[in-house]
């Protein structure tokens, strides 16, 4: 699907959803406060309204689009990321999700297809799929900036709007991750390195070569070691096609070019 016209005419497409985002979205907007009156409160929400919405949504997405196969993508209850860093996500332990979250979520897995992998979020489960069994054949419905480092036809649930990422952008979008860090995801990046200036580093910059060249000589330029690039590289990459050994249920780390930049740098110093 190389534009527009092609992504419409094609109505056997897949529509990779963002379970995670979307059930949480609508579950959250239904819950309401009741006050029985004595000093009595409590939390309420209408799980049959929830399992309305969610029909709707996906009805929704599926016109708007025009798929013909929804896929519900969900995280695991293991993270990998949290192994590599334990202050990954670490301030979501304390926020409750909607009491509708769960059983919404049990439902969707017994009456929809719905794809997990092990110690995988439900981003990373997107992104392999997007760039392997159903590349060139499917369209991302999320809401989480992530995904602009996935190439691939994408829906966003904030405005609903169609976008196009290339592998370029994609690369582009990853390798600014990976210097600004994301706050709510809870690794730092290149401390110092915001919006504008990771712009500035990646201008003009042709392909993932070029690109990761930047951003290691970015972080030597703020006294950082290779290994802190690739260990915030690890954290931000969402997966693609290639970077899950399925036998194993493990990732393949992010290791671009390790041995190579790990060896030049060496060298300089010895020099």
């Amino acid at each position: 699907m190389k534009n527009i016209n092609e992504f419409y005419s094609n109505t056997e497409k897949y529509m990779l959803v963002d379970g995670d985002l979307l059930a949480y979205k609508l579950t959250s907007a239904l819950e309401e406060v009741v006050d029985w009156g004595n000093d009595n409160w409590t939390l309420w929400s209408d799980f049959k309204k929830a399992k309305q919405l969610w029909t709707q949504s996906i009805a929704f997405y599926m016109s708007l689009t025009k798929s013909k196969n929804p896929i519900i993508c969900f995280s695991d209850t293991k993270n990998f990321r949290k192994q590599l860093d334990s202050s990954y996500k670490s301030y979501r332990k304390k926020i409750r999700k909607p009491i509708c979250y769960k059983p919404l979520r049990d439902w969707i897995e017994k009456t929809h297809q719905c794809f997990s992998y092990q110690g995988l979020e439900g981003d990373d489960t997107i992104g392999l799929l997007a760039t392997g069994k159903y590349k060139n054949n499917c369209v991302i419905i999320s809401g989480d900036k992530d995904m602009r480092t996935i190439p691939s036809w994408q829906i966003c649930i904030i405005d609903d709007q169609l976008e196009k990422v290339d592998n370029k952008l994609a690369d582009y979008h990853f390798c600014t991750q990976v210097l600004t860090g994301d706050q709510a995801d809870g690794y730092k990046g290149c401390v110092g390195v915001g919006a504008i200036k990771a712009s500035r580093v990646l201008l003009d910059k042709k392909g993932l070569p070029e690109l990761w060249e930047a951003v290691l000589q970015e972080y030597t330029r703020n006294k950082y070691q290779i290994d802190d690039a690739y260990h915030q590289a690890r954290l931000a990459r969402i997966l693609r096609e290639g970077e899950y050994d399925y036998k194993l249920n493990k990732p393949i780390l992010w290791s671009y070019e390790y041995e190579h930049y790990r060896n030049f740098r060496e060298n300089q110093k010895a020099s």
